[in-house]
């Protein structure tokens, strides 16, 4: 069982030097990616510039905050000269999968194949943090973890880089098994790997979180939305944020209900195994998305998805719940919302406004941050 002890305890107060604050190389590249990503994030670091009373622009010697978009490599950190927690928000990984779903879920069996620095320990210390499945790096792999799920109930496979809840799909047999695993790449398998996982129904998504700026904690709960695209997919709509000051162990203290506390715990645990099995890890933004569904035998389960050690969907709300801390030192909590709607919309009065427009490759869209209470 998981207890609020497994939550790492409220992280130094990071000192504030005379930075400024610029994206990581590659961000500003508009050949790639989605427009309102790339305005999105130019908003996100003029408000995180305006929090912290410093400038946008190049890097300057040991005093710049980098933003990447994703979280880096050790390798990437070091050629950037990045050493510190207060110089980057965002996370430090040794390889690539570290930073992806891959390492929610431990291997079929010891000999099974995996990447150079993958940690068998890192199941063992999540405990039920997470939900039954398996990580696999080759097809031959990847069929045999998933039959031994299918026993069970139906399975769902999904891409470790995949975002906003795309690239997943959910099969009920071996043949569905073996068609969806027959469209993967070698190559990608090997590099990457794949998740497989029971299949929950009646879900809701939480948030679970912690972000430290130079001066500053916060952590929080929340709860994702959904939304539909242009094309009629479901995916990411926002997320609705509950935020108080300090690190995971104050957010664990306050009154929970049980299903939230649990969340938060299974957050707590899932953190701290990671630090745990990849001990070079440097993470200042933490945010853990946590399921709670019902499995094929009609149980109630609860466990974390995926982490996400970058800046991302619920970034807006985090800076409107820093900057209102901020500006109420005697408040206690506050909560903030991102929504992401896939049409042009008037956001409410006093939201920031991160996109509204037509992007060429999803269409039209509104994405904004707002504080409720």
């Amino acid at each position: 069982m998981l207890h609020a002890s497994a939550i790492d305890p409220t992280p130094t107060v990071l000192p504030l030097p005379p930075i400024r604050v610029v994206a990581a190389p590659g961000d500003a590249d508009r050949r790639t990616g989605n427009v309102h990503d790339h305005r999105s994030r130019e908003v996100l670091l003029t408000r995180i510039a305006g929090l912290l009373d410093v400038g946008i622009g190049e890097p300057v010697e040991d005093a710049t905050l980098h933003v990447p978009g994703d979280a880096i490599e050790a390798a990437v950190a070091k050629d950037l000269g990045i050493r510190r927690r207060d110089q980057i928000l965002g996370g430090v990984v040794p390889a690539a999968f570290v930073a992806t779903k891959a390492i929610t879920h431990g291997l079929l069996h010891p000999d099974a194949r995996c990447p150079p620095l993958w940690s068998p320990a890192m199941a063992g210390l999540m405990g039920d943090a997470a939900l039954t499945g398996y990580t696999a790096f080759s097809r031959a792999d990847a069929l045999a973890a998933g039959r031994a799920l299918l026993a069970n109930g139906p399975v769902r496979i999904k891409d470790v880089c995949a975002k906003a809840g795309l690239g997943q799909v959910v099969v009920h047999d071996d043949a569905a098994l073996a068609d969806a695993l027959s469209r993967e790449d070698d190559a990608d398998l090997a590099h990457c790997g794949i998740v497989l996982e029971e299949n929950l129904t009646e879900v809701v998504t939480y948030s679970v979180g912690t972000i430290q700026l130079p001066a500053r904690t916060i952590s929080y709960w929340g709860s994702q939305n959904l939304t539909r695209d242009h094309q009629g997919r479901e995916v990411y709509g926002g997320s609705d944020l509950y935020v108080v000051r300090g690190g995971l162990d104050t957010l664990a203290a306050e009154p929970l209900l049980p299903a939230i506390a649990r969340a938060v715990a299974c957050a707590g645990a899932f953190d701290r195994a990671a630090q745990l099995a990849y001990p070079d890890l440097l993470l200042t933004r933490r945010n853990y998305d946590v399921i709670e569904g019902i499995d094929a035998a009609g149980a109630r389960r609860i466990g974390v998805l995926e982490q996400s050690w970058r800046v991302g969907g619920a970034s807006g709300a985090e800076i409107a719940a820093f900057e209102a801390l901020r500006d109420e030192p005697d408040t206690h909590a506050v909560r903030c919302s991102t929504v992401e709607i896939y049409a042009e919309i008037d956001p409410p009065t006093g939201a920031t406004v991160y996109f509204r427009g037509v992007d060429p490759r999803v269409g039209p869209m509104t994405k904004y941050a707002v504080r409720l209470a």
